[in-house]
């Protein structure tokens, strides 16, 4: 079975790039691109739902995302 996961990526001040799932408490990694945050967050929540699994918990509903785009002179 495939689910779909949000992940939101951004970067540090030190120039790393931060993968987070936000439906999945603490399942973040970081990478020095985009790329490489992503395959790395992709291993970390493998990692997540199989210890899920293996505790015989399912992991929690996905919540909807809501994003919003905001532009302000300063």
């Amino acid at each position: 079975m495939k689910t779909t996961y949000t992940v939101v990526l951004d970067r540090e001040d030190d120039g790393r790039i931060i993968a987070t799932v936000p439906g999945l408490p603490g399942c973040h990694a970081y990478g020095p691109t985009p790329a490489q945050a992503v395959r790395r967050v992709k291993a970390g929540l493998r990692f997540y739902l199989q210890e899920l699994a293996r505790m015989g918990r399912k992991p929690p509903p996905q919540p909807k995302p809501i994003t919003v785009q905001i532009s302000i002179a300063v």
